[in-house]
């Protein structure tokens, strides 16, 4: 049975562009006693090491605005607000936004509502799209005109404006919704349990320097020396890119970066050699290049990523049966399959050692009761799955009550 759909009356909300000192602290005053905000981010990633925030698009209950960051290089009273625990923010997809906001505030926004995670919560469906969602909830179509405006030229016109307000305009009365069948599905504990798990600051804080390397495709099966060379160089990359505000690719790819770990060129003649290096960082930073090299030469201790250990043929088997059931408890428990576990996840279960499981998100919380308690006794051998022909599902055994 499909939930209804919300006789739902958008209110016409006053709209406040936000470029100037002066309409700043008339959005200060609005804000003043907001309990809850609606918000998103449009920014640019080009060239830079950091994303560029070019506008904040929010909206309390009487309230719609567009804040010119770009002009304007603050946040007002918004940024209080963005961190004050009584007041709730409302976003979608919110991730992407959230790396922006901790790299301004370097707290993450909390109290969080993520309307994409209670979707999937309710049994909507996993990663869908504020547009789709929208439409699903609210029975609203919104306008796809301006997805590809480029949000680093000004002035903004008419349309891109309403377009980027769109994107706040129906966040509220689709969270009021959203939190309403959550509440009829007693899930409202599961949401806000998922909302403390991805808001959690070290999603967001960056790499340390030293520990760039770890997320390289291929960093484990490279030698000890080669390890420590690549570390090194990773580490010179990241603090050049924050330097000079590049993307890290256009300071060096990762394959160069491997290539010489691999390779270890010896003097400015051998890293010329190297087509990839562009000039402008062979003549400010060879020798330091060079230097990174030569000091993993007499690295005896190079850390070494923690390798998870590589499931059997059987074990790839297994985690197939592991999967089917997932989708069956899914299916019941009308949730999301990918929100309860994903492969990888199972993967993982698999792999871990039984002491290390029970840190896993899969064990805890909500999806341990869900699901992760019949997965583990079905790892453990003490329960099993059995196709029933009569009414032709999946069913679970517990193994102990045969016993």
């Amino acid at each position: 049975m499909k939930p209804r759909r919300p006789n739902v009356v958008i209110k016409t909300l006053p709209v406040l562009w936000v470029d100037t000192p002066e309409a700043l602290a008339e959005l200060d005053r609005h804000l003043e006693g907001a309990t809850r905000l609606a918000l998103d981010t449009e920014f640019v990633r080009d060239r830079q090491y950091r994303p560029r925030l070019e506008i904040i698009q929010l909206a309390t209950d009487d309230l719609l605005a567009v804040l010119d960051y770009r002009a304007l290089q603050s946040l007002g009273r918004l940024a209080e607000c963005l961190l004050d625990d009584r007041v709730l923010k409302v976003m979608h997809a919110a991730r992407q936004d959230l790396e922006i906001l901790y790299d301004l505030l370097q707290r993450v926004p909390r109290p969080l509502a993520d309307t994409q995670v209670a979707a999937s919560i309710v049994g909507i469906g996993a990663q869908v799209g504020y547009a789709n969602l929208v439409r699903q909830v609210l029975g609203i179509e919104l306008k796809k005109a301006q997805t590809l405006t480029n949000w680093s030229h000004r002035p903004l016109s008419p349309h891109q404006i309403e377009y980027a307000l769109d994107d706040v305009r129906y966040l509220l009365p689709l969270w009021d919704e959203l939190a309403r069948r959550l509440d009829a599905m007693q899930r409202i504990g599961w949401f806000w349990e998922e909302m403390e798990r991805v808001s959690e600051p070290h999603n967001f804080a960056p790499h340390a320097p030293d520990d760039v390397w770890r997320s390289f495709k291929g960093a484990s099966r490279l030698r000890r020396t080669e390890q420590a060379a690549l570390r090194a160089l990773a580490a010179l990359r990241e603090r050049i890119a924050r330097e000079h505000d590049m993307a890290l690719p256009f300071v060096l790819r990762d394959q160069t970066l491997l290539y010489l770990a691999r390779r270890r060129p010896s003097s400015l003649q051998e890293l010329a050699d190297v087509h990839d290096i562009p000039d402008w960082l062979l003549e400010q930073y060879g020798p330091e290049l060079l230097d990174a090299l030569v000091s993993a030469e007499h690295e005896k201790n190079a850390k070494r990523p923690k390798k998870r250990r590589a499931l059997t043929q059987s074990e790839h088997e297994f985690v197939d049966v592991l999967l089917a059931w997932v989708q069956v408890r899914a299916r019941e428990a009308n949730v999301a399959p990918d929100t309860l576990a994903t492969r990888e996840d199972l993967e993982h279960l698999l792999a871990s050692e039984p002491e290390a499981r029970t840190g896993l998100p899969l064990l805890q919380g909500w999806r341990r009761e869900v699901v992760g308690e019949s997965l583990l006794a079905l790892l453990e051998g003490r329960a099993a799955l059995m196709w029933n022909p009569v009414d032709g599902r999946l069913e679970y055994l517990n193994l102990a009550d045969d016993v």
